[in-house]
């Protein structure tokens, strides 16, 4: 009777030979995922480091075999694993030091404490349903989403890794989305905000106000363009044409802050795709030659620098503009203004909702760098309370009186 084929990945029968001195000497034919046979050899100071040095061999040559993972891993085991390989990823600049440093906070103050201690093959749709149901109900629907997203992230890998055999995150209810933020400026609000900042350099307050002027023009920047907070302060004299009509300015990086990097820039925008050229208005080309004579000499000094040179970090932006907002908090309120939710994002916002509401959705998107209309309309732009009238005319041609 012929001996049955060896599979590919498989080892054959091993040979164990004594050699002088006391090693031990293992041998074994494997075929390769080519289907190729492979003699193999090792040595080693035993016959248990021998048999698991050929196997780590056989291993070598083939994609089967098993992973690092098994069911019998707790959660805690499988995230610092997945951490791991994404720490490889962000290494090579697949993915930002500052993502990685989101998912390693959400493994250690979310995932580990509520469920690290089960193992793989417990985490059933259910269990992982009631898992994220429990963190929004002791957390919020934040919360809750980043922990799905990343406990999703993580039985992907022990599925890759043959630890389980589906990804049961996927089929979780999906989650609430968070409340959309409705506020957006008017161009009379805007123009009375400018104002504020001009006077309260010389009205006093609490805040660090010699720098009001970064707030001035990081409005204007931002209205006039849509750029994110870190991508305008990420602006440099390179970045900018003022020789063309009408002057451009270059969206092409934003500042970040990482542990593993410290404050540095990026250079890409938030997304890779988000690269984008854009014409600068009137009010936000003035303020570009403002800091164009504030920035120091060389295409690579930055428009928002510190007196060192280097940029302003994004959280000292935001400090200051909070600072703006707690000291003329009443000026803000009496103007309509919804305090609570003036950050610098509320500019973007308006943004998005002026050119929409102008030139219609598309040219709203691509200016704000989406690749998606949709996530324009869900987060961004404010949908007007009032219908065109316009509707009157169009019915009565149809209906008639």
């Amino acid at each position: 009777m012929p001996r049955p084929r060896i599979q590919a990945g498989e080892v054959g029968a091993v040979q164990i030979t004594k050699l002088a001195g006391g090693r031990v000497r293992a041998r074994a034919r494997m075929r390769d995922d080519a289907g190729d046979l492979r003699q193999l050899k090792v040595t080693a100071d035993t016959e248990e480091d021998a048999r698991a040095e050929l196997q780590r061999a056989a291993a070598s040559l083939t994609s089967g075999g098993a992973g690092a993972l098994t069911g019998s891993s707790t959660l805690a085991e499988a995230a610092d694993a997945w951490l791991v390989h994404a720490n490889g990823r962000a290494d090579s600049g697949s993915l930002a030091h500052s993502t990685l440093e989101s998912y390693e906070s959400a493994v250690r103050l979310i995932l580990k404490p509520v469920c690290g201690a089960v193992t793989l093959d417990q985490l059933t749709v259910g269990r992982c349903d009631r898992i994220v149901q429990s963190i929004m109900r002791d957390g919020s629907v934040s919360r809750a989403r980043k922990a799905r997203a990343v406990l999703g992230l993580i039985c992907g890998y022990a599925v890759r890794d043959d630890a389980i055999p589906r990804n049961p995150v996927r089929d979780v209810q999906r989650l609430p989305m968070p409340e959309k933020k409705t506020s957006a400026l008017t161009a009379e609000q805007v123009a009375a905000i400018r104002d504020l900042m001009h006077a309260w350099r010389a009205t006093g307050g609490s805040g660090p106000r010699p720098n009001y002027r970064a707030l001035v023009d990081g409005m204007a920047i931002m209205l006039g363009t849509s750029a994110r907070v870190g991508e305008c302060i990420g602006l440099r004299r390179k970045d900018v044409d003022m020789t063309t009509s009408p002057p451009t300015v270059l969206v092409d990086g934003t500042i970040v802050s990482t542990k593993k990097q410290g404050l540095h820039r990026k250079d890409a925008p938030k997304r890779a795709r988000q690269r984008r050229r854009i014409a600068l208005p009137a009010v936000a080309a003035a303020a570009v030659r403002n800091r164009l004579v504030l920035a120091g000499p060389g295409d690579e000094a930055y428009l928002f620098p510190t007196k060192t040179g280097r940029p302003m970090s994004v959280s000292n932006y935001e400090r200051l503009l909070r600072t703006f907002v707690d000291d003329n908090a009443q000026a803000l309120t009496d103007l309509g203004v919804n305090v609570d939710e003036f950050t610098t994002h509320v500019y973007r916002r308006t943004t998005a909702t002026f050119v929409e509401r102008a030139a219609g959705i598309t040219l709203a998107s691509r200016l704000l760098g989406h690749a998606n209309e949709q996530i324009t309309r869900a987060s961004y732009v404010v949908s007007a309370v009032e219908v065109d009238p316009i509707t009157i005319d169009i019915l009565d041609e149809i209906l008639g009186s």
